[in-house]
């Protein structure tokens, strides 16, 4: 690790120190002008307000502002406007898998618990271990935060962060109503009310948001229906201040996701496991070019891009979420000092029923429940002297998780294993399945900020984290596991003037391991390890009319854990173990973020990420029809060297540019166009990157535009608003959906639609 941190340091030296001359130049010559255009932009990255242009990370940040403007709806939509992002789903809200600078977990979502490799939070609160997607209503500010954050976002937080910061009840009476009705029936209503009980000392704050829609996707057979969904949230926050040193908030979340169809349609090429289930089945499937092998059923809808928005389900599906979120927060300011308690508690019932064979056929049919709920405690106590150059945060945590997965599965009529007399239509195969998943951990962190001059700081931090797993399948006996880890943090800020601040950074991630079930023993797998070595500058020039935020990165990641379909990895295994730890991979990359206000009341953002991930040691199990996977054949052995790693496309940008204008002394229009560029990417299920440049398992590279405009007024926005403007024949997930008509992809339709939303008091 030291010769990598050395020649690093050595390389990126001369690029950092001219590109910082050159800014200052900049800054110098136009030291003239007035200042005005872009506004300070506030985080809590490091558990204190700071302003973002003073923090040594590479952070995307969204206020509240700006996630109006953008029309944010779910997670998918912030992190494609945020370099080195990319995400998946599995054709749901409530399924959404993220990668950051190419981190992404290699396990399947359906694990009862699975450990991540980002960290996400809401309100100081982890939430990750039973969402990846809260609601977006009455939200302050979302931070995505890129690079290991183990020190104050804890285990997992190998690729990065992110944080969500809700808005709080004030003491004035205040509320806002939005409505909004866009294509394919869609209507979405939120109501927010802020009231003042007891002036300066209790406030409640209550959201509500409703959405239905019915959706892209339709059924044609004779049972009908569709992706049809239904969303509602509900939160109530109470804030008390009883004297100006203590605020008590206290914040419950309840949520109901509900789809009727997963959406997606056929893409025609089967998964490595339809392959074993139907690839001799010429009864029921074709085999269009003669080679005595079936292949994917077209069933009278035929397959992507042909079929855009077409299923042909003959058992009805139903997939969804449900959760609460519970919060309390308690901070005492002392003199010079401030306790921060945290404490939280949340539970998903996550259920996914009906058709898995995705045709007409009687096949297949499975009904799935995941049961989840997590609890921490967290104590925090920080200094608060600003005449001090020492500045210092320590704490400590507690935390529970636990799982329960429920899975049966049934044969129809028309399914191989009734036509071999294995099963009777109905039955259920191999028979319920119970899983039961348990983590108990505890951290102690901290960090010291150090101004050694008034140029330069020091940070040192770090956090110790020890946890045990237990897992059990059914009635088997329990398997236990305990991990351990240290992760320090090393950073150092300079600044060149008071508008242009180089940084350094060193820092270790950390990601539990935990123990995998293969028939009637769990196996465990090891913990994996991320070093991160990143330099980035941070400039406001031209009098606050540029903001240039750059970083470049190389991330060493070690006993990287991948799961996949019955295989496992090649070392001392011929297949059944689904997680395992690879060897080694690695993620280099640049990322730029530029907002610029040229001339007043035009406003223009850039974003780019160039990105490099791949394995640099890796050999998995995969089975499949053509090797012979007896032991002691290694047929079925591949080795994944220099492969790219699943979920990290080569280049991420986006960009947008909104110009306001006067049309009466009280109303302000707008206008303002977006886009957005994914590179080619693949998908997260190991066994697939079998299949170098292959529809749909590669997700080529796309590009699409928003475009918005509308009326401003002290009170109300009116906005009319497209998106896929030129309904660009794209798709940008691919997943295991249905069985007989192939993978399914996810498409990205046009859609349009009016918004308008009132304000009173805010």
């Amino acid at each position: 690790m030291n010769n990598i941190c050395y020649c690093f340091c050595r390389a990126v030296r001369p690029v950092i120190t001219g590109f910082g001359l050159i800014l200052l130049g900049l800054s110098n010559a136009l030291i003239a002008q007035d200042n005005v255009g872009i506004e300070e932009v506030v985080v809590t990255a490091q558990r204190r307000e700071q302003n973002l242009q003073d923090v040594p990370i590479s952070i995307s940040a969204f206020s509240g502002d700006a996630i109006e403007a953008y029309m944010f709806k779910d997670v998918s939509d912030y992190v494609m406007r945020t370099p080195n992002a990319s995400w998946k789903t599995d054709g749901s809200k409530s399924r959404r898998e993220l990668a950051l600078r190419g981190v992404s977990t290699f396990l399947d979502v359906n694990t009862t618990l699975r450990s991540a490799t980002f960290a996400f939070y809401m309100d100081d609160f982890s939430i990750n271990g039973s969402s990846s997607n809260p609601p977006i209503m009455d939200v302050e500010r979302i931070e995505i935060l890129r690079g290991p954050q183990a020190t104050y976002f804890g285990r997992n937080a190998t690729g990065g962060g992110i944080s969500i910061t809700t808005k709080k009840p004030h003491n004035d009476l205040a509320g806002s109503v939005m409505v909004d009705y866009s294509n394919f029936d869609t209507k979405d209503v939120e109501g927010t009310v802020n009231i003042p009980i007891v002036k300066d000392v209790l406030a409640v704050r209550g959201n509500i948001k409703y959405t239905e829609t019915d959706g892209n996707i339709k059924n044609i057979h004779p049972i009908g229906g569709g992706n049809e969904s239904e969303y509602k949230y509900a939160r109530t926050a109470i804030r008390f201040t009883p004297n100006d040193d203590l605020t008590v908030d206290v914040t419950g979340t309840i949520a109901s996701e509900r789809s009727d169809m997963r959406e997606g349609v056929p893409s025609g090429h089967w998964s490595f496991f339809a392959e074993r289930l139907y690839l001799n089945d010429l009864k029921r499937f074709p085999d269009a070019d003669g080679d005595g092998r079936a292949e994917a059923l077209p069933d009278g809808i035929g397959f992507w891009p042909e079929n855009r928005n077409k299923v042909n389900y003959d058992y009805p599906q139903n997939v969804g979420t449900n959760f609460r979120i519970i919060t309390g927060r308690v901070d005492y300011e002392l003199p010079k000092v401030l306790l921060t308690s945290i404490t939280g508690y949340i539970n998903s019932n996550f259920y996914l029923n009906g058709d898995v064979d995705g045709s007409s056929l009687d096949g297949y049919y499975e009904f799935r429940n995941i049961s989840r709920d997590s609890f921490s405690q967290e104590l925090r106590i920080q200094n608060l002297d600003e005449t001090s150059r020492l500045r210092w945060n320590i704490g400590g945590l507690y935390a529970e998780d636990n799982g329960h997965k429920h899975t049966h599965t049934h044969p129809g009529i028309d399914s191989i294993f009734v036509d071999l007399g294995f099963f009777q239509p109905g039955d259920t195969f191999p028979g319920p399945i119970d899983d039961w998943d348990g983590i108990e951990g505890w951290a102690l962190f901290g960090q010291v900020d150090a101004d050694f001059t008034q140029n330069l700081t020091l940070s040192v931090g770090g956090r110790y984290s020890e946890e045990t797993r237990k897992v059990r399948v059914d009635t088997n006996p329990s398997v236990k596991k305990k991990f351990t880890s240290f992760s320090p943090r090393f950073s150092i800020n300079y600044s060149i003037t008071d508008d242009i601040n180089l940084y350094t950074t060193i820092s270790k991630g950390f990601k539990a391991g935990g123990v995998t079930w293969f028939f009637d023993r769990g196996v465990p797998f090891d913990h994996e390890i991320m070093w991160n070595y990143e330099v980035g500058v941070k400039a406001d020039l031209l009098n606050n009319r540029l903001r240039i935020n750059a970083a470049a990165f190389y991330m060493d990641w070690s006993d990287m854990q991948v799961g996949f379909l019955a295989s496992g990895l090649v070392e001392g295994e011929q297949g059944g173990v689904v997680v395992s730890n690879a060897d080694s991979a690695f993620t280099k990359g640049v990322e730029v973020a530029v907002t610029a206000a040229p001339v007043d009341n035009l406003t223009v953002n850039f974003s780019a990420g160039y990105l490099k991930a791949e394995f640099e040691k890796a050999r998995i199990f995969v089975r499949d029809n053509v090797c012979n996977h007896r032991p002691p054949s290694t047929e079925c052995n591949h080795v994944m060297d220099g492969r790219p790693t699943p979920l990290s496309p080569e280049w991420t940008l986006a960009a947008d540019a909104e110009y306001t204008f006067n049309l009466t002394p009280t109303y302000d229009g707008f206008a303002r166009v977006e886009w957005t560029y994914r590179d080619t990417v693949d998908r997260p299920q190991v066994e697939d990157l079998l299949r170098p440049d292959e529809f749909p398992w590669q997700i080529p590279s796309y590009d699409f535009f928003n475009v918005r405009a509308g009326v401003r007024h002290k009170n109300f926005i009116i906005t009319g608003y497209a998106e896929n403007v030129f309904n660009s024949r794209i798709y940008q997930n691919a997943y295991r959906k249905a069985w007989a008509s192939g993978v399914t992809v996810e498409p990205l339709p046009r859609s349009y639609g009016i918004r308008v939303r009132y304000t009173y008091g805010e």
